[in-house]
């Protein structure tokens, strides 16, 4: 079937933009909390990087919704709930983020800033590991 292959193929896509994105998002970040002037620039790429993770992650649910529909071959319900799971988190500390990120932008408190700044870069390796767990739960069970 045609169909599942486009759902496949935009399954992978979405993992390649949301895994990807992740990753380089963390160590950019990484990066910036070093050099003050990459946190500078930081600031002005992060929102592309930010919405090629969450083109990323909405290509996963979509496909992921139809491979389902379409799929002939049994599927491990337990390890697709636990997938489901760990996406919801992507999704809740994805949300997390943008608020932290829009709210740097306003703070003029440096104590502040630093707190959200450690607030971020928690939240970005949580999130960074969850995207390989649900990755390598795909691939090897």
């Amino acid at each position: 079937m045609v169909a599942i292959e486009i759902f496949n193929f935009l399954h992978f896509v979405g993992l390649a933009f949301g895994l990807g994105g992740a990753t380089i998002a963390t160590i950019i970040s990484v990066k910036a909390g070093k050099d003050k002037d990459v946190g500078k620039a930081v600031m002005k790429i992060m929102p592309s990087i930010s919405k090629l993770i969450w083109l990323g992650l909405i290509l996963l649910i979509v496909s992921g919704v139809g491979i389902s529909y379409f799929v002939n071959w049994p599927i491990d319900k337990q390890n697709l709930l636990i997938k489901h799971v760990l996406v919801a988190w992507i999704f809740v500390i994805g949300i997390f983020l943008m608020t932290r990120m829009k709210k740097i932008g306003k703070e003029k408190d440096e104590k502040k800033i630093l707190k959200l700044r450690k607030q971020i870069k928690v939240l970005s390796i949580i999130n960074l590991i969850l995207w390989y767990v649900v990755t390598l739960l795909s691939a090897f069970v």
